[in-house]
């Protein structure tokens, strides 16, 4: 395109650059699932002395690291019995039964329930932070049933038994629990909410050498009848995997063209100021889109986002100003 001089190629360039900033709000919220952080009332409830029930708003979480976590780390043996009936269909895709993570990122082991099948994330060598990729077993639950899940980690090998059958051996890199790290007990959601479990669970226990602690037990996890929602939404530094990689070079490849038209859709000539004007319109947008993630279902923001942006928009000013420089010629 060239250097527009026109206010008729200043008001198309315009509406390249609103065009170019409604993809951006797109694909920023899509699918707009409205989700912002307020008090919220609790939806764990205790049906019978030994039972506990999830709604769509969830917080049952130990109050800090358990107790026995530390004896885990040592690389001693783990034992998770769990007993739960699941409400079908399920609220959210791949929701947490139980879980033992720092935050959304950083994952010691999760029990998820995919429709009928189990997933289990577990944090060990040659697994990310989040203990992906998961394990798999199909058709662990069914509607109206109370399903019995063992999880074994014992002398380097991982076992899951269901109603008693064995479903999963795997053998795990030496050193496994080692790489465990801080993290909070968490029931019938994430640690810090955002993807609910429905159904009852009437045992939760964990055991190890030292420890055995049933969390469905009265005083066990603290169960606030209302809460803060305010679910993890900022994505770590450095970037947890290859696609948030990725997503950062979209995000800077996406603010050039946004920091080149806010340039030219100024009046002409472009100049050094009015490149510097343009970035400060442009880093607003960027703000206004990684703010507005705070608002929405499963959207996540970064630092990294903000300055990749940043950077996006002042090279496409800088081009902008160039080749202004060169057409003034």
């Amino acid at each position: 395109m060239p250097v527009p001089r026109t206010r008729r190629h200043r008001r198309l360039v315009g509406w390249l650059l609103a065009g170019l900033v409604a993809v951006l709000v797109v694909t920023a919220y899509a699918p707009f699932r409205w989700d912002p952080p307020r008090p919220v009332t609790n939806g764990v409830d205790r049906t019978a002395p030994h039972v506990l029930t999830f709604g769509d708003r969830n917080a049952a979480r130990s109050a800090g690291a358990p107790a026995w976590l530390d004896e885990v780390r040592k690389g001693r043996r783990l034992q998770i019995d769990l007993e739960a009936k699941p409400r079908f269909p399920q609220l959210h895709h791949r929701a947490p039964v139980m879980m033992v993570a720092d935050d959304f990122w950083n994952t010691n082991v999760a029990v998820v329930q995919d429709g009928t099948g189990l997933m289990l994330w577990l944090r060990r060598v040659g697994a990310n932070d989040n203990g992906d990729p998961p394990f798999y077993v199909a058709d662990a639950f069914r509607p109206g049933h109370w399903t019995a899940v063992h999880v074994i980690v014992q002398h380097d090998r991982l076992i899951v038994r269901v109603d008693g059958a064995t479903r999963l051996s795997e053998p795990l890199p030496a050193g496994s629990l080692r790489t465990w790290t801080e993290g909070t007990l968490a029931l019938g959601d994430e640690v810090r909410g955002g993807r609910a479990w429905q159904g009852a669970i009437r045992r939760a226990e964990v055991r190890t050498p030292g420890h055995a602690v049933d969390y469905v037990q009265p005083g066990a996890l603290e169960v606030p009848q209302r809460y803060l929602y305010l679910p993890d939404r900022v994505v770590p530094f450095p970037p947890p995997s290859r696609l948030e990689w990725l997503i950062l070079l979209l995000h800077f490849l996406s603010f050039v063209p946004l920091g080149l038209l806010a340039t030219w859709a100024q009046r002409p000539p472009p100049r050094a100021l009015g490149g510097v004007r343009a970035m400060l319109v442009v880093c607003g947008i960027a703000v206004a889109l990684a703010a507005g993630k705070f608002l929405f279902a499963d959207r996540h923001t970064a630092v990294a986002d903000l300055v990749v942006q940043f950077a996006g928009a002042a090279l496409g000013a800088l081009v902008a100003y160039r080749l202004g420089e060169r057409s003034a010629r």
